[in-house]
């Protein structure tokens, strides 16, 4: 009876996920216009660390960095959960002039697909949204199976302070009408949440992340803030000029390894490999 009770729960989970990337596909897309340091420090580690010509970015949504590695040249092929999210991602692909594949498939089990191996492998989302570690345990085993030999894992966490940072930067009154108090309760304890905020979601605490993918079987390349520093102020250092955004990205990139730093990022990174 657990069981099955414990399934179904997994099951409404994906299921509010689906249909909140459906409705908001382009919002998602638009989410990293302008200038984005989540995205700008991702870039530079993908650049670093990216090996050989494939890429499967698994949870891709509606493309973004699939588009970003296909205009680098690489031989992209994205998977998402969402029929919004792979639509509107298969538009990008024509209106940007790159050549990638994309497919809906859950990100736990790509077995329907018949995927080969690839030299890198993306999980920039699907973490953010499985509460039970069993089910993100899955999606990492999942992807190193399509994981080519010495290629490279990037996946991608909502910290355990992302909405404490969301709130010291959008709108510091509105902490008090939060609904998900509980998620500073496990920030005392050390630990990670999962509930409900812009759709289900986990928001880790930075200090399971290097177990969980040692339990696995990666040896880390590097884990990073990709806010950096920035992440209580993201609205207005986004905004301000090209030279204050720049000096905030040299600081946030020569600290983001930092783990004392983590606490400021909206979202870590880690870059690993398959223990030899």
């Amino acid at each position: 009876m657990f069981g099955r009770n414990k399934s179904d729960k997994s099951r409404k989970e994906i299921e509010a996920v689906r249909k909140n990337y459906d409705l908001n596909a382009q919002k998602e897309w638009e989410r990293l216009d302008g200038f984005s340091f989540e995205f700008e420090i991702a870039k530079r580690y993908l650049k670093k660390f990216m090996r050989g010509k494939t890429v499967l970015d698994i949870g891709g949504g509606p493309g973004r960095y699939s588009v970003y590695l296909a205009e680098l040249g690489y031989d992209v092929t994205l998977v998402d959960l969402s029929e919004g999210n792979v639509e509107l991602a298969k538009r990008k692909f024509r209106e940007y002039g790159v050549k990638a594949e994309a497919h809906v498939c859950d990100a736990r089990d790509l077995s329907a697909l018949e995927l080969g191996k690839f030299d890198n492998v993306l999980l920039m989302g699907p973490l953010y949204h499985l509460s039970a570690v069993s089910d993100r345990e899955k999606c990492v085993e999942e992807a190193k199976k399509h994981l080519a030999d010495d290629g490279v894992l990037f996946a991608s966490f909502i910290t355990i302070t992302a909405g404490y940072n969301y709130y010291l930067d959008t709108a510091p009154e509105n902490l008090i009408d939060e609904p998900a108090l509980d998620l500073f309760d496990r920030m005392a304890k050390d630990e990670s949440w999962s509930g409900r905020a812009f759709t289900q979601a986990t928001f880790i605490n930075s200090v399971e992340v290097l177990p969980f993918f040692e339990k696995l079987g990666f040896e880390k390349l590097a884990l990073l803030g990709q806010e950096g520093l920035a992440g209580p102020r993201l609205t207005a250092i986004e905004a301000a000029s090209e030279k204050v955004r720049q000096k905030y990205l040299e600081i946030s990139l020569k600290v983001c390894e930092n783990p004392q730093y983590y606490a400021y990022s909206n979202h870590l990174l880690y870059a690993g490999r398959v223990k030899r």
